[in-house]
């Protein structure tokens, strides 16, 4: 990580396990630090993905990393977790992960097969609290992947050369907060030409998957608000709420 960005934290916290690096920082802010930070851990016994689903986090090398991030209490932050997914793309991409998609909201994946996920949460009072988390596979114990209900890959089984984690972690950290600060003066208008390139829903059937319901549609993109568009019935539709379960329908 760049003294710039080191100097932005004002605190870097690390363990060896915890609930989730999530709440590890909702628990700073509540008792009364509001600054920048990041929480790292070696495991979590209650991480959590999209939809308050259970994120596996076993202590087997992978990646759980949360920062905390101050924004104007006015501020919209409609499709953070996509320019964070695009972030994350590129700092993979040069360290020579090639071939990893988009899954909107916040699924990274190469080949539909899942390496990481983007969880974003706010909190809103004089300022608008955020905490933007990553979960990275770096390797999966078999007996891990078999809980897990989709498929699922990992940096081991892309790379001939695993990058270190450590520097990893990093430059995931220092290029979270150049695009939150890009993000929070210019919203979503620079990467939103980038997205078709990583989207891995683009022209596919997909099944969206809510409490009472089931449609199957065509995902046709995202529009400027960073919301999904989809055909169903010959009409184009849009999709903001992150609570509905997303799959390929073929």
């Amino acid at each position: 990580m760049d003294n710039d960005s080191l100097n932005k934290l004002d605190d870097i916290l690390i363990h060896s396990s915890v609930s989730s690096t999530n709440d590890e920082l909702w628990q700073r802010l509540a008792s009364g630090k509001s600054t920048a930070a990041v929480c790292l851990s070696e495991s979590q016994t209650a991480g959590r993905g999209r939809r308050g689903d259970h994120w596996h986090s076993p202590s087997a090398g992978n990646l759980y990393l949360s920062l905390f991030w101050p924004f104007p209490a006015e501020m919209t932050k409609n499709g953070l977790s996509l320019a964070i997914g695009v972030s994350v793309i590129n700092t993979l991409k040069a360290e020579g992960i090639n071939g990893l998609q988009l899954k909107w909201p916040n699924d990274i994946l190469h080949k539909r097969h899942k390496l990481g996920g983007i969880l974003v949460e706010s909190r809103f009072g004089q300022q608008q609290h955020t905490v933007v988390g990553i979960g990275l596979n770096f390797k999966l114990p078999t007996k891990t992947k078999t809980k897990i209900n989709q498929k699922t890959t990992s940096l081991q089984q892309l790379c001939t050369e695993v990058p270190c984690r450590n520097q990893l972690a990093g430059k995931l950290i220092q290029n979270m907060i150049k695009t939150i600060e890009l993000f929070q003066h210019r919203g979503l208008s620079d990467f939103i030409p980038l997205w078709p390139q990583y989207d891995a829903l683009d022209n596919q059937l997909i099944s969206l998957i809510s409490d009472d319901s089931q449609i199957t549609a065509l995902a046709c993109g995202i529009n400027e608000q960073g919301e999904l568009r989809y055909m169903h019935n010959n009409k184009l539709q849009t999709l903001s709420n992150s609570h509905v379960s997303i799959r390929f329908a073929s």
